[in-house]
């Protein structure tokens, strides 16, 4: 997780568009403001995909610029006129409602050329658009890698502000310590085990512990540390998911998509570096997982220069995640077939399911898709204020502080994760999820729900999740604490609510539904 909050990047660089689309042409005649220009970002419906024709309702299109639906717009399912409206969530969206599906049947969803228009200016269209997709039944459940993944890792937790811990500076440690405060023992691990945990995930920053170029060493005290935390884990019984971090200081993203010799230099710094992490751990069984980045974007969090440079900046971390794969697997022993989690840009769900993701090629076929869930981050990054207005769902109060999401945002976006890879035998494991503490009683319950429905939601795809935890305890922003960094003791209170959370994303109780859970939201 980033030490910045996700809402406050969007509502920038948000605010920064709408100023720019509600400049009117032509305010002066010897400074005309460009045209707006309307283009399809992404749709909720791969083409070409095959989906479960009971599951599947809506289509929604994402759009570079604010939107609107024309009053004489004709979209159409195979010539069956679909009601459209403007997303409640964002005004980039729109949502088409399907009719009835019928199972083993061929669909095409037609969007002519300006049944979208701008909303700022309806005379602008937006072009056509087509996808075609397909329908089955709802499959019976069987195992594949991706689902014995999942209930392998079932619920975990990570080692928060630890090892992550940035400085920002090659070579030079973190001047107060570690963010998190702590020094994690064995019985850290041995308590989250007994907990009911499957799972650790140890963000690490390698970059501020490592020599100069062209050797780039890691310290060998340093790596002595991380390996140290594994074996405990490893002693306890647990999975461990070991990264590169917040080493995104020197994974200047923005700077390789443009430059090839910025990205050359990168390249090699990532040979040199996970050489060595993959060299020190290759002899490890698999119990560890390699994971080959955090949160690599330009800044913007989706919504900077990578929405504008021709998918340079995709290119470039399907690249460096195809490198790090081939490193990885070139160190042989245990890391000939070890699992290995790739992210899409900036770990996003929204980005792994477009085109623009391609997953390494590798021949061990034993790669995975990482993705993080905060959505949505004026909820889970920022707790209520004095009145308690932050509330989320749909028992949410009228007027409540909740934009961005609800149970079927949820839903709909671990259902495309499914479609797209563990339907095929694809691992997706959930690497970030969490809520901070709020600060009053009644946005806390909304808290607590939110954490059960998104675990349980998780399990009902297939996908094993993994709590932020910072050690930071109390109501406020990045408050995320649950266990004692040092001992593995709970803090107080969070006891009942871990155990909720592990029940949702491990229970197999078929009277134990993501519906129940929805119809116990807090009135």
């Amino acid at each position: 997780m980033k030490r910045t909050f996700y809402f406050s990047f969007f509502i920038f660089h948000f605010s920064l568009l709408l100023s720019l689309v509600s400049c009117s042409s032509g305010d002066t005649p010897d400074d005309p403001t460009p045209a707006i220009s309307i283009s399809v970002r992404s749709c909720s419906i791969v083409d070409g995909a095959e989906y479960v024709a009971a599951e599947l309702t809506e289509a929604t299109l994402s759009y570079n610029n604010v939107v609107a639906v024309s009053p004489s717009a004709s979209i159409t399912l195979n010539g069956t006129k679909c009601s459209a409206a403007s997303s409640t969530t964002t005004a980039m969206d729109v949502v088409i409602t399907l009719p009835t599906l019928e199972e083993g049947q061929a669909y095409t969803l037609v969007i002519p050329e300006g049944a979208v228009v701008s909303k700022t200016d309806a005379s602008i269209p937006a072009p056509a658009y087509t996808v075609s997709f397909t329908t089955r039944a709802a499959a019976v459940p069987t195992d594949n890698d991706a689902t014995a993944l999942a209930r392998r890792l079932g619920w975990g937790w990570n080692l928060g502000n630890h090892f992550d811990t940035s400085s920002d500076e090659d070579g030079r440690h973190p001047q107060w310590g570690y963010w998190d405060n702590a020094r994690p023992t064995q019985s850290l691990y041995t308590n989250l085990r007994r907990a009911g945990a499957n799972t650790v995930r140890i963000g690490v920053t390698w970059g501020n512990y490592q020599a100069a170029s062209p050797s780039w060493t890691i310290e060998a005290d340093y790596m002595a540390e991380v390996l140290q935390n594994v074996e405990w884990a490893e002693a306890a019984g647990l999975n461990v998911i070991l990264n590169m971090h917040h080493d995104e200081y020197w994974l200047t993203i923005k700077d390789a998509a443009n430059n090839n010799l910025v990205n050359d230099a990168i390249k090699e710094r990532l040979t040199a570096t996970w050489t060595q992490i993959a060299e020190a751990f290759k002899d490890k069984g698999d119990f560890l997982f390699f994971e080959t980045f955090n949160e690599v974007q330009d800044g913007g969090w989706g919504w900077g220069d990578n929405l504008r440079d021709g998918g340079r900046q995709y290119q470039t971390i399907n690249e460096w995640n195809q490198l790090i794969v081939d490193v990885i697997r070139a160190t042989g022993g245990g890391n000939a077939t070890r699992w290995i989690g790739v992210p899409a840009y900036a770990s996003s769900p929204a980005f792994a399911v477009e085109d623009s993701f391609v997953l390494p090629t590798d021949a061990a076929g034993r790669v995975m898709v990482s993705v993080h869930f905060y959505d949505p981050s004026n909820f889970t990054l920022t707790p209520a204020d004095a009145s308690g207005k932050s509330e989320w769902g749909h028992t949410a109060a009228p007027g409540t502080f909740q934009a961005g999401s609800n149970e079927e945002h949820v839903a709909r976006t671990f259902q495309r994760l499914h479609d797209r890879f563990i339907a095929r035998g694809i691992p997706v494991y959930i690497g970030e999820y969490g809520c901070v503490m709020h600060t009053t009683e009644r946005s806390n319950l909304f808290r607590n729900y939110y954490l059960e429905y998104v675990c349980r939601a998780a399990y009902t795809y297939n996908m094993p999740v993994i709590i932020w935890d910072n050690n930071v305890t109390g109501g406020g922003n990045e408050h995320h604490g649950y266990f004692n960094h040092n001992d593995g003791s709970y803090h107080t209170g969070m006891e009942p609510l871990v155990q909720t959370m592990i029940r949702a994303a491990t229970s197999n109780d078929p009277a134990y539904t993501l519906e129940s859970v929805y119809n116990s939201a807090p009135r």
